[in-house]
């Protein structure tokens, strides 16, 4: 039996039914992180919202609470966990993989460029801002000045909002196409003896086709807004209800490929395979 703390000499030796198997050592169980990245996809908007009811202002994008104190670093921090995973996930040929790296980048530069503006309606509240310091008399001192097009304590550099709305948009993009065309397909042990897709697997497409079109109609929702300016689109935080629904749903997407519901969605040799594992 082996214990957690091990120091004999055949300590943390190498396990061939656990390291080796699936063909290598060091393997990762790649439907668990799967499984993770989609609980934080789904998690990350309600971490937001709970920020907000903790006083935290309801900023107008989930974006924006790159800006709260706290909060601003478990966004950040989730962002950061997701992109590190796309970037690793190889998933079944090398085209999908260099797709996943792609959006990876797209979202290490989402966390590390941030939106600009306040995002927040309230007139005052607390949050952090991006200040000049200046040294009078020895000490350090914020430069309080009134924010206008040249100083603005809400926006990193010029360059960033372009880059982290164009990181959004690929983001965005990939998870929409990585939903409906990727995760959809079917393989030949996915299909049954008249070549149709079997029963579990035409489960997990509608989920996935559902999950695709909400992320669709999410990023075509804030484009028109962009574009027309809906009247009280920021004051009843549209874009943050718009990008938490393509949270979700990217969240749901990847729980199914994780195979995040146990055995309801399995395909035939799957649970031929976990009820071998169980014996």
């Amino acid at each position: 039996m082996a214990y957690l703390i091990e120091t004999g000499a055949e300590r943390y030796r190498p396990d061939p039914a656990y390291a080796y198997a699936g063909g290598g050592p060091m393997r990762v169980d790649q439907r668990k992180l799967t499984s993770f990245v989609g609980l934080i996809a789904l998690g990350l908007p309600c971490a937001m919202l709970l920020g907000t009811a903790f006083g935290t202002c309801f900023y107008d994008t989930i974006s924006h609470y790159y800006y709260a104190q706290f909060w601003g670093d478990v966004l950040v921090g989730a962002v950061v966990f997701i992109g590190a995973f796309l970037l690793a996930y190889r998933g079944q040929n090398p085209a999908e993989s260099r797709l996943a790296s792609l959006a990876g980048l797209a979202a290490l530069a989402g966390a590390v460029f941030p939106t600009r503006g306040r995002g927040c309606e309230a007139e005052a509240f607390s949050g952090r801002a991006l200040a000049d310091f200046e040294r009078l008399n020895g000490a350090e001192l914020a430069s309080v000045v009134p924010q206008s097009a040249t100083n603005s304590f809400f926006e990193l550099s010029a360059a960033s909002y372009t880059i982290h709305l164009a990181a959004g948009l690929v983001f965005f993009a990939f998870l929409a196409y990585q939903t409906l065309y990727v995760f959809t397909r079917a393989t030949d042990s996915q299909r049954g003896p008249d070549g149709a897709p079997a029963p579990p697997k035409r489960k997990r497409n509608r989920l996935y086709y559902l999950s695709g079109a909400v992320i669709v109609a999410s990023l075509l929702a804030i484009a028109l807004n962009k574009l027309l300016g809906f009247d009280g689109w920021d004051e009843h935080n549209l874009s943050f209800w718009c990008e938490t629904l393509a949270l979700w749903f990217f969240g749901l997407s990847w729980l199914v490929k994780g195979r995040f519901f146990g055995r309801a969605l399995l395909d035939e040799g799957e649970r031929l395979h976990e009820n071998a594992r169980a014996a």
